[in-house]
């Protein structure tokens, strides 16, 4: 009876070890980049896993400042679904396996832009050339200077209200109009552009 007791205190003992040893003894690691700097989004990140039954805050974590995120407490060899979502960008859903201890992965989200510095060299060279903006509902209306500004440097103040392309998209082309500007004006133009003109602050030769 001693022997019996003894051997099922055992028996038990091996499956909680091997329960143990498959839940809670893996994690993610993970970058986060955009498709079209393969840096991380200008914008917040948030990642949640989807196939995992746990309240969400456990389950939902945000990129850091560099795009990288953690999860942890995760079943070995279990393939985890990851849903991406990012202001912009269409959310996007990734596959992760867990077959080690710590699971390493990148994942790109994917993403096309209408306004880059393809398009602003086409724009500059066929004298369409604008200046980007986010505005809000209501976008801010052009004053006398503004107008006198447009006219001069054969730029257009474009305001996307409150529904713009992705910021990547919008910071690849103000910047190169930019230095385009600055080639042929030199910089003195800057002093007199309108301050919410989006990534211009600090950008100079």
């Amino acid at each position: 009876m001693k022997n019996k007791l003894t051997r099922n205190i055992f028996i038990l003992f091996i499956w909680l070890i091997c329960n143990y040893n498959a839940v809670g003894q893996s994690s993610i690691k993970g970058l986060v980049k955009s498709s079209v700097t393969q840096l991380r989004p200008i914008t917040n990140v948030y990642i949640e896993i989807l196939n995992i039954k746990r309240p969400i805050l456990d389950r939902m974590t945000m990129a850091d400042s560099l795009g990288h995120f953690y999860f942890e407490n995760l079943e070995l060899n279990k393939t985890y679904k990851l849903k991406i979502s990012a202001f912009g960008y269409a959310s996007q859903t990734f596959e992760v396996r867990t077959n080690k201890i710590i699971n390493d992965t990148v994942l790109v989200i994917e993403a096309e832009c209408d306004y880059n510095e393809e398009q602003a060299e086409k724009d500059w060279k066929n004298g369409t050339a604008k200046l980007l903006i986010i505005g809000s509902i209501v976008p801010i209306a052009n004053t006398r200077q503004d107008n006198l500004f447009e006219k001069k440097y054969n730029v257009e103040y474009y305001d996307f209200g409150c529904s713009p392309p992705i910021y990547e998209c919008i910071k690849l082309y103000n910047e190169r109009i930019f230095k385009l500007m600055d080639a042929k004006y030199g910089q003195n133009w800057r002093n007199k552009v309108r301050t919410d003109v989006e990534y211009l602050e600090n950008n100079t030769l």
